[in-house]
């Protein structure tokens, strides 16, 4: 569905290109907004089919306070960060779809503070903590880029991964991985130079 949308927003506009060779390029990802982060990316191709790209910003809240269901987390957040590093090879091919088709990985890091709910302790008192919640995660990544005339690019992508959740304090027989999968999905937007 995405990949159709993509189509007809660029039109006959959109046509396959590979990264600049050693071009620098920002943008932003539509998944990171929707996850709460405001995230800004650089990246910088090294030939015209490999490009790294580092990505960090704050945790700014999600629309309408709601987390997304990949992320697992075991409170309110009250602040957090995200850090993310990844690669994209872009092999040499023909153009499908007026696209051109990479694979990658990547590697992220995301921090939060957050509010414990409730929970009674002996003596029927009641206890809200707050403590650190730390999430990493490692990505397989396959997807396409539209260029949309000479500087601006999108980028679809689907991944697969690993992740690892950790509390600095944990209720008793508390269970951290409760969702254990990554990111299942992106949307870049990259202006490039």
């Amino acid at each position: 569905m995405w990949i159709a949308s993509l189509l007809l927003l660029g039109g006959t506009t959109a046509a396959a290109q590979s990264p600049i060779s050693s071009g620098w390029g920002v943008g932003v990802d539509a998944s990171r907004w929707l996850g709460g982060h405001a995230v800004l990316q650089v990246e910088h191709a090294q030939s015209p089919e490999w490009v790294w790209y580092i990505a960090a910003g704050p945790y700014v809240g999600t629309p309408q306070g709601i987390n997304p269901c990949w992320k697992g987390l075991k409170g309110d957040v009250i602040s957090g960060s995200v850090l993310s590093v990844g690669s994209l090879v872009f092999p040499a091919q023909e153009p499908k779809l007026g696209a051109s088709w990479f694979l990658g990985a990547d590697f992220s890091r995301e921090s939060y503070r957050i509010q414990r709910p409730a929970e009674n302790h002996a003596g029927g008192n009641l206890f809200v903590g707050r403590t650190m919640q730390t999430r990493e995660e490692a990505r397989f990544l396959a997807g396409a880029q539209w260029s949309l005339g000479n500087r601006v690019a999108v980028r679809a992508h689907v991944g697969i991964g690993v992740t690892r959740d950790r509390l600095s304090t944990r209720y008793v027989g508390e269970d951290v991985n409760a969702l254990p999968f990554a990111r299942p999905a992106g949307l870049a937007l990259v202006w490039r130079w």
